[in-house]
This record gives C-alpha cells, structure tokens and sequence, in this order.
C-alpha cells in the first residue's frame, strides 16, 4: 500500500504556520490524516492513500484559515 504526498502552498499567505490533510473514503466524510509545520512557499505532506483529499491552513492558533476544494485522489 503506497502513501501520498500532498504538496500545499498558499501564494503570499504570510499567517499559515501548518498544513492540515483531511482524507476519507468520502468526499463528505473527510477527517485529519496528517499535519505539517509550513516549510515555506510549498510543503510537501507525506500521507496515507485516501480516496479523497482536502488541505486545510492553520495559524499559530490552530484555527482554520482556508480549505482547499476535496479533491479524488485516484
């Protein structure tokens, strides 16, 4: 069973200081999977394989500041 790897980056976001990954068998039943301090412009995020995928950005706080469209992940 092989993982994948998310890339996220938020052009000129300056306040995101760690990715989240949702992933499920559902595009509606999506939970945490992964999380990543943010590496700069892109952070790559190594994960389990998931039938769909959403990235969220967090503040120093942990609150959401955006969430990416779910995506299928193949």
């Amino acid at each position: 069973r092989h993982g994948l790897v998310v890339y996220a980056s938020w052009n000129g976001a300056t306040d995101v200081s760690t990715w989240r990954v949702l992933g499920g068998a559902t595009a509606t039943a999506l939970h945490p999977v992964a999380t990543s301090r943010s590496t700069g412009f892109e952070t790559s995020i190594a994960t389990g394989r998931y039938a769909y995928i959403a990235v969220q950005a967090l503040d120093a706080e942990r609150h959401v500041l955006g969430q990416s469209a779910t995506q299928g992940a193949g």
